[in-house]
């Protein structure tokens, strides 16, 4: 036998710890019924509040109501008022009309509480449902005002409900999320028809409205309880809370934004196609199946209801493929799903106006109700992502307005079916849908660009935001990722560009590179088609122009800011528009602007026309001066100028500077850029190639090169311009030698007492090249204009070779072997380069009349290969090669100097008259420029006489120069001694050899001469 233990003492046992109960591991509780509807819809959405989307969902399967009970009692509503298929269809498009009002929801959706607009909305359709039913049978005109009014209370439910929804869950559900909300149609498809059927057989018709409107009162109380979201919140939380402290966007930006969007452009088209196709159905099915089964209204309403099943199907399967594919593919997957789902629509409905039996109609019924509910859920989740949470409203609201649009094709749709039959009006309704699906398809290619850009744009305003309060450095302009185009031709591409506050940037870049057309996507005068603009904080990027002006945002455009045939004051006057009502301002300032630019104050009863390009420069400057500019942007400020004058205008647009102004300076000439600019930026073919510091840039030598004219000769320090020197030397050796081919003698020209020029008289030798320089106003265009017989001189006369040409007319002087080039390239805009090239041959056409070309002959065809051929030529000439396809009009101003330049040279002149060929193009093309008319001298055998500002580029193809002043002639002879000339260096050249050599190497000290 075992001993029993002995008893412990209560000392011991008080001293023992009893063990501690074993602990069970917690049963998981049961899932309550709200996780398990959750669960059923999306898992993610355990995490939100499942109330709005309940709330939402009764709302819509109520207004689905009406729309289904008014589809199926079309019959018994035509007979009461006695109305046709056309009437009846002009009665429902009537209601649908009210669809054009839809902006306007979204205006005030982007703007107000949208919760209250979702109840009020449901309230006043509730009213005008319950009308309907109260309409006599003789008052058509009130049964479409009732009809009209609940259409434009219904109106909320599609932008209002969408967005609402958008702002309460995040993109990764939102698929599911709105075909649950929108599923609401089906279940109304099922029992909406069948309900509105059995009470009109055994009530009547009025009274399917009466009863269908009463729970639309029940669900408004609970519609109050919601709470508004913030717009954006579940895509960038800290973007979206900065955002809703900002004022909305204005209308006409709004909308503006909207058609930039490539996406919204075709979704707005697809839609306007959707809705004619698709209400023409919804609207004619039933008379379809009375007219050619004989199905009276109970089984129209079973029959419609039929479809219901299939698209509650098509619901979940449409959500949960969207949501698939955005977690697994991309936004463009979705756009294609959505297109081709409206493409599969329109086969099934081709299928059913072609059905041979009832039973076969009542099949493909399921099938359309099938594709009618799988695109809408892709169809509303890149709508919505495509839109800019801050306008999403109006995104939403402006398809749903496209459909409407639509609608209006019911009427010639209605007329089909009155005529040819019912089964053709469907007909024709299924291929505009099929149309509207493939537009819609095609946007996949824009859809993953344009939603990234719309979550941008929340984003950067948040950063800027935050900068502006807790940086001492501010961004006063910031563009990003910035797309232009002109119709077809695009010429910016994702452009980035900051401006520091108080900045002074220059932006350079090769001719055609799109410097201009991205001062105008900020100033508002070209809208772009991607990216956006910021100014101040603020997005600006599809402002007009005067409201990108009342911000302070002023352009100087290149050679274009003046209104010449407005006197000097008035056109101070006109810059003054913006302060019209502050006399005070406007009298100060342009006393200010009379005391920095003083000739201007001598000229101030002077037409601007008239005035010298540097003096119109000056007035462009005091303009922009008077508009008060936070951000004043100069696009060619040096362009046809003459050193002197550029060196004051850069002083001054120094002084702008410092006083506080921002300034942005677009410059062809590095040199003369970088005189002024610490910071600059350099764009090639419409992308950003450099951004920083200036003395970085120099050494960018694979940035810093010719573009254009590469083949036609070495830039800078190469042997290109050692070449045209070479030339230029062993031609002053010759020209001595050989004859006169050009002599103007003691020519002088008045305009109005005022002399232009003064005893002019000068020899030009044969094969020679002659440089004319002076400062802008000396007579060097008025002396061309004199040679080649535009201007008849007051004394004086003209010869050429051996004749005189005095009395010859323009064309005649032409003919006799004088060309001329212009300042301003005056081209044929809507013709390709090719084709103004060969216009220009006109005179080579040996046949000229249009039936020897039309029927092939020998001549016609012969001369059609030299006009070819000699375009060719002239395109290798100049190497022309790149923009032989493209339209005068897309080209750069340096692209059409050159394309000018070959217009002249296709008459084959003997003596070459060149107005500032240089003007409007890149530094490093001037520099090619030299290389390049030696080499069309020596291919030509042409003499030239050169008028040029650009110093290093006439000294080094010029055999001689002359120097006018005040239209007199103050120094002639070598280059060398000419610039060297006392008279010349004070009157026209100035002491900064910064801007003297505004192409060449950049000089880091002034020569001897000019200290």
């Amino acid at each position: 036998m075992k001993a029993k233990p002995k008893p412990k003492s209560s000392a011991r046992r008080k001293a023992v710890r009893p063990k501690a109960p074993v602990r069970r591991a917690a049963e998981p509780s049961p899932p309550s019924l709200r996780d398990r509807f959750a669960t059923r819809i999306a898992p993610e959405l355990a995490r939100y509040p499942l109330f709005p989307l309940l709330v939402l969902f009764g709302l819509n399967l109520v207004d689905e109501f009406d729309i289904q009970a008014s589809l199926i009692l079309g019959p018994e509503i035509k007979e009461a008022f006695g109305l046709s298929n056309a009437g009846l269809a002009g009665v429902r498009t009537a209601a649908a009309l009210a669809g054009l009002l839809i902006p306007v929801i979204g205006v005030l959706g982007d703007r107000s509480n949208r919760v209250r607009m979702a109840w009020l909305g449901a309230a006043v359709w509730g009213v005008f449902a319950f009308s309907t039913g109260l309409v006599p049978g003789s008052m058509v005109a009130l049964l479409v005002f009732v009809r009209f009014g609940s259409g434009t209370a219904k109106l909320v439910n599609g932008p209002i409900h969408t967005t609402l929804l958008a702002d309460y869950y995040p993109p990764a559900v939102r698929g599911r999320v709105y075909a649950f909300h929108r599923s609401g149609d089906a279940f109304a498809a099922i029992l909406g028809p069948a309900l509105a059927g059995l009470v009109a057989w055994q009530l009547g018709w009025r009274y399917a409205f009466f009863l269908l409107a009463i729970p639309t009162f029940l669900l408004i109380f609970l519609t109050v309880r919601m709470q508004e979201p913030v717009r954006g919140i579940t895509e960038d939380r800290e973007a979206a809370l900065g955002a809703a402290k900002e004022e909305a966007v204005p209308f006409g930006q709004a909308v503006r934004w909207l058609y930039s969007i490539p996406t919204m452009k075709r979704l707005f088209f697809g839609a306007f196609c959707a809705g004619l196709g698709g209400i023409a159905y919804a609207v004619f099915s039933s008379v379809f199946l009375d007219e050619v089964f004989g199905v009276n209204e109970l089984g129209r309403g079973v029959i419609a209801s039929s479809g219901a099943p299939a698209a509650l199907v098509a619901f979940w399967l449409g959500g949960r493929v969207t949501d698939k594919l955005i977690r697994t593919k991309t936004m463009a997957h979705v756009t294609a799903f959505f297109g081709f789902s409206v493409v599969g629509l329109g086969v099934v409905l081709a299928l059913y106006a072609m059905a041979p039996a009832l039973w076969v109609a009542v099949v493909i019924t399921s099938a359309i109700g099938f594709f009618l509910a799988l695109w809408v859920a892709p169809y509303l989740t890149i709508t919505g992502l495509v839109s800019p949470p801050r306008i999403r409203s109006l995104g939403l609201s402006y398809a749903g307005f496209f459909t409407t649009l639509g609608i209006v094709g019911t009427l010639p749709i209605g007329a089909i079916a009155d005529g040819p039959g019912v089964r053709w009006a469907l007909f024709v309704a299924a291929l505009v849908l099929a149309v509207g699906g493939l537009v819609f398809a095609s946007a996949a290619k824009f859809a993953n660009a344009d939603v990234s850009r719309a979550l941008q744009v929340l984003g950067t305003e948040a950063q800027l935001r935050l900068q502006r309060t807790t940086q001492a450095t501010r961004s006063l302009l910031k563009v990003q990722g910035v797309d232009v185009a002109y119709d077809d031709t695009q010429v910016l591409f994702g452009v980035d560009f900051d401006v520091q506050e108080g900045e002074l940037v220059a932006l350079l870049g090769t001719n055609g590179a799109g410097k201009s057309t991205l001062l105008k996507a900020i100033s508002g005068l070209v809208h772009p088609r991607a990216g956006a603009v910021y100014f101040d904080g603020r997005d600006i990027t599809h402002l007009e122009p005067h409201e990108s002006a009342a911000l302070g945002i002023i352009l100087m455009p290149g050679g274009k800011s003046i209104f010449p045939t407005l006197t000097v004051r008035e056109n101070l006057d006109m810059a003054a528009w913006l302060y019209d009502r502050d006399k005070e301002y406007v009298d100060e300032a342009k006393a200010r602007v009379f005391e920095i630019f003083p000739v201007l104050a001598q000229r101030g009863e002077q037409q601007a026309g008239s005035l010298s390009g540097g003096e119109q420069q000056m007035l462009s400057l005091a303009q922009a001066f008077i508009a008060k500019p936070k951000l004043l942007m100069i696009d060619e400020l040096s362009l046809g100028l003459a050193p002197l004058i550029v060196q004051q205008l850069l002083r001054i647009v120094e002084e702008i500077h410092k006083n506080g102004t921002t300034v942005v300076l677009v410059e062809q000439s590095v040199n003369v850029a970088l005189t002024v600019a610490k910071h600059a930026y350099f764009m090639e073919k419409g992308e950003i190639r450099f951004n920083g510091s200036t003395t970085e840039l120099l050494r960018r030598r694979d940035i810093l090169r010719s573009v254009f004219l590469e083949g036609a000769g070495t830039v800078v320090g190469g042997n290109g311009r050692r070449q045209a020197a070479k030339s230029a030397r062993a031609s002053r050796k010759r020209s001595k030698q050989d004859d006169v081919i050009l002599s103007v003698r003691d020519v002088s020209v008045s305009f109005g007492g005022i002399v232009a020029v003064s005893d002019v008289g000068f020899d030009v030798y044969r094969g020679q090249i002659l440089g004319l320089i002076g400062p802008n106003g000396a007579g060097k265009t008025t002396l061309f204009d004199v040679i080649c017989g535009f201007i008849a001189p007051d004394t004086g006369h003209i010869r050429l070779e051996d004749r005189d040409i005095s009395d010859l007319a323009p064309a005649e002087r032409s003919r006799a072997g004088l060309g001329r080039s212009f300042q301003d390239a005056k081209l044929f805009s809507s013709l390709t380069v090719g084709e103004t090239l060969a216009c220009a041959l006109e005179r080579k056409i040996r046949a000229q009349d249009p039936i020897s070309s039309a029927t092939g002959m020998p001549w016609a065809l012969s001369t059609e290969r030299l006009i070819t051929n000699r375009v060719e030529e002239l395109i290798d000439l100049l190497g022309l090669g790149a923009f032989r396809d493209k339209f005068v009009s897309d080209l750069s101003t340096g692209s059409r100097r050159i394309v000018d330049l070959a217009c002249v040279l296709a008459h084959e002149p003997s003596v070459l008259l060149l107005d500032e060929p240089s003007s409007g193009i890149a530094q490093r093309e001037t520099e090619a420029l030299g290389p390049l008319l030696h080499r069309v001298k020596e291919a030509t055998g042409c003499t030239m006489l050169l008028v040029e500002h650009d110093m290093p580029l006439v000294t080094s193809v010029a055999d001689e120069l002359i120097a006018l002043e005040t239209g007199r002639v103050i120094a002639r002879g070598a280059p060398k001694d000419v610039t060297n000339d006392p008279a010349v260096v004070e009157a026209y050249l100035g002491t900064d050899n910064r801007i003297v050599a505004r192409s060449g190497a950049r000089g880091r000290r002034s020569r001897t001469r000019r200290r």
